[in-house]
């Protein structure tokens, strides 16, 4: 029973983190300041490298040697352990790399003031950290720099999303999404069998009383599927409508809902090239297929024109 209150309140700590952020790029003024932010900010990245290492470990000790009665031999404990490693290690990949990746910065005025081939009378410049300001570059309060095509402030990861490392966040997200579901479908049985008493021939009632508290991991896992399922396809949404996630708020503080409907349904999500969603997402792979396994981007010589701009 431990660990499955340890697995929940490192589920409510990633939520927790995920929530005050979000108060804290609505009000920048007050919840900056909340001691209880700055001690989740520390603590944030330790519950999900937890539950990785948690999940597994739960599926190859816990339900892989009861679902499979010849364990690493037969046909469909093949399947099911490379699924599982195929989908973790896409996940893992692809959240460390969103953390550790640099979104990208622009230049600063000292360094530009080096190369005399450059008119600075021509740039514009964040008065905070003295970078370029160029179209789509935001200044982000938490990392106190300007970061190139900013789309937000990531709690799970402690970094920002931008240029560089959005493809990582993005592909975290939709790996992150399969594995929930895989992990739903491996843990409703035990669910089923073993606490609402439905019968079946695999969990028997001594399977039942081995496997103990784990039978409601899948209440657990269908919680961060519904929470992960949200956060993927608003992130999709924000590349269809093509506009980042911090113009977007800006957008919903300004208009009414007749605008919004107006201006992001019908101009942005069907008139509009996908300016964001080729930089961002689709010109970081050279083949589609390296979407599809744990791979660095590959950065291109040339990026579609700047046209998404709010």
């Amino acid at each position: 029973m431990a660990f499955v209150w340890v697995i929940i309140l490192s589920v409510g700590l990633i939520q927790g983190v995920f929530i005050i952020s979000s108060l804290q790029t609505l009000f920048p003024r007050g919840s900056r300041k909340k001691c209880l932010f700055r001690v989740l900010k520390g603590l944030q990245i330790t519950p999900v490298l937890f539950i990785f290492a948690s999940a597994i470990w739960f599926f190859f000790v816990v339900i892989l040697p009861i679902e499979v009665a010849n364990t690493y031999l037969s046909l469909k404990s093949i399947c099911y352990t490379f699924i599982a490693s195929y989908l973790w290690l896409n996940m893992v990949f692809n959240y460390l790399a969103a953390m550790i990746v640099s979104p990208g910065y622009p230049e600063t005025r000292q360094e530009l003031e080096e190369d005399t081939d450059i008119h600075l009378d021509s740039l514009k410049f964040c008065s905070k950290c003295s970078r370029v300001r160029d179209r789509g570059t935001h200044h982000c309060s938490s990392c106190s720099t300007c970061v190139l095509l900013m789309s937000h402030h990531c709690p799970f990861t402690n970094n920002c999303v931008g240029l560089n490392n959005f493809a990582y966040f993005f592909l975290f997200l939709m790996q992150c999404s399969f594995g929930l579901v895989f992990a739903a479908y491996s843990t409703y049985q035990p669910f089923l069998s073993c606490m609402m008493y439905y019968k079946s021939a695999l969990y028997t009632a001594d399977v039942c009383k081995e496997l103990g508290d784990y039978a409601v991991m899948f209440l657990v896992v269908t919680f961060v599927l519904l929470f992960m399922f949200i956060m993927l396809s608003f992130h999709t949404f924000l590349l269809i409508v093509d506009i980042s996630m911090i113009d977007f708020l800006k957008l919903c503080q300004k208009l009414t809902f007749k605008e919004w409907v107006k201006d992001v349904f019908i101009e942005r999500g069907l008139q509009k090239k996908k300016v964001l969603l080729r930089k961002l997402l689709l010109f970081r792979r050279e083949k589609w297929w390296k979407f599809l396994v744990p791979a660095f981007n590959e950065i291109p010589e040339l990026l579609p024109p700047d046209q998404f701009l709010v």
